[in-house]
């Protein structure tokens, strides 16, 4: 008889749970598209990062120079302070190597080498910048037995224009699409809490506090939340995986990065929506509320 006074426990309307599934989905979208743009700005720190470690200058020397000014003309190029390496190209080598790339043998064309015996640098990520360059070419020009510097200093001096152009660009993007998100967010929430506003009222009327009335929406806006959270981090990884050969593999430590943020915007801004709008009712008054 004990079992049978029971009474079962409530089950969410189909309303509420329309709602919940709504609110998930929005906070979804909102934490994957912030995500995505938070993406965007590390994947351009990297190729950011990239270029500037494969910047080459390429230091040709005066052809009648014997080993030893060779040497010293190397030694002299590594010793300065914007060279990472730097390694000799010897002209024959180089030449049989083009000649098997191009599929014909233009020394036996012409009868001699025509490469200049070069010194291929690889500068120093942070001195990988057109004015750190040419100001190393200067230096490199002086050094007895160079002949000639050269490096694309207008591609170069192009990429940096734009990407300076493009952090800007895209820190006003995220700032707006992510105020744009956080509105519909918190419109969503609304909704939600709008939806049981007669619960908050009757709460009230039997005499339960703001804390009491509030607690279970702030829980229940982090569960959401967090789920949110959890649905954005699973769908930035499986687009990350599609974009795996332009990104190349996909770092450990930028996931937990990216799940531990995910998650926590995600709890946050569920519970913090969830309060605001709480407050809403809280305050209002009770012989309007309709």
């Amino acid at each position: 008889m004990a079992a049978s006074s029971q009474r079962p426990k409530p089950r969410a309307s189909r309303a509420q749970l329309t709602t919940q599934f709504t609110t998930v989905v929005g906070m979804s979208l909102t934490l994957f598209m912030v995500g995505m743009l938070g993406m965007a700005a590390l994947f351009g720190q990297w190729a950011s990062q990239k270029l500037q470690q494969h910047v080459h200058v390429q230091v040709h020397l005066q052809r009648e120079l014997s080993q030893a000014q060779i040497d010293g003309a190397r030694l002299a190029v590594t010793a300065d302070s914007a060279v990472a390496q730097a390694s000799y190209l010897d002209p024959a080598a180089a030449a049989a190597q083009l000649e098997q790339e191009l599929g014909e043998s233009f020394v036996e064309f012409l009868g001699y080498v025509p490469l200049p015996p070069v010194i291929d640098v690889v500068v120093r990520p942070d001195h990988a910048q057109p004015a750190s360059l040419a100001q190393a070419a200067a230096r490199f020009e002086v050094v007895p037995g160079v002949a000639e510097v050269v490096w694309n200093e207008g591609l170069l001096q192009s990429i940096h224009d734009t990407l300076d152009a493009w952090f800007p660009a895209l820190a006003v993007v995220c700032a707006v699409c992510l105020l744009v998100a956080l509105a519909l967010l918190n419109n969503t929430i609304r909704l939600t809490v709008f939806a049981r506003r007669f619960l908050i009222r009757n709460m009230q009327l039997v005499g339960a506090k703001p804390g009491m009335i509030r607690r279970p929406f702030i829980v229940q806006g982090l569960v959401l939340g967090l789920g949110s959270g959890l649905l954005a981090f699973a769908a930035m990884v499986g687009t990350m995986t599609l974009l795996k050969a332009q990104m190349g593999a996909l770092d450990p430590s930028i996931l937990g990065l990216l799940a531990g943020g995910l998650l926590t915007l995600g709890g946050v801004l569920g519970a913090g929506f969830s309060g605001v709008a709480v407050n809403r009712y809280l305050h209002a008054d009770l012989s309007k509320l309709h």
